[in-house]
């Protein structure tokens, strides 16, 4: 399994302004090693790509929005997750499953992303703050996800 950065990202540059949310989502998630192949949640299921399922999960948790259900629904009528997804929303198995495999990575991107100085400052090493943060993000996810699934 390849784990080092994706040397194929886009150059999010001119699609998205300086400091956009969503340019800052793209540009922490390829800064971490991600998988080059796409996810599968399970046998004979739809596959995904990598990229593309870290995108959301870091929009929504960077965001405050935890619930497993709630992302799938956001990735079929919000604008910005529509777009992150390219209208292939995933459902809330296939976000839970591809969290619990990756947690160690969503952690880091999470944290790159907060660690991402603004263009105006100068750059800052990263803080165990950031890494205790992300994991607070996984674990209110699956707290969520396990309120939810409890009715």
């Amino acid at each position: 399994m390849n784990l080092s950065p994706d040397s194929s990202r886009r150059d999010t540059d001119a699609r998205f302004p300086e400091g956009d949310r969503l340019r800052q989502v793209f540009d922490a998630v390829g800064a971490v090693g991600w998988p080059a192949l796409g996810f599968r949640a399970e046998a004979g299921g739809s596959f995904f790509a990598t990229r593309m399922l870290a995108s959301v999960l870091v929009h929504a948790y960077s965001g405050g929005r935890f619930a497993s259900e709630e992302i799938e629904e956001a990735c079929r009528n919000e604008d910005d997750f529509r777009y992150l997804c390219s209208g292939d929303a995933p459902e809330a198995r296939v976000l839970r499953r591809f969290r619990r495999v990756h947690a160690a990575a969503l952690i880091e991107t999470l944290s790159q992303l907060w660690a991402t100085p603004a263009s105006s400052q100068p750059e800052t090493p990263k803080h165990s703050s950031d890494l205790v943060r992300a994991r607070r993000c996984l674990e209110a996810a699956v707290a969520a996800d396990s309120v939810a699934l409890d009715f």
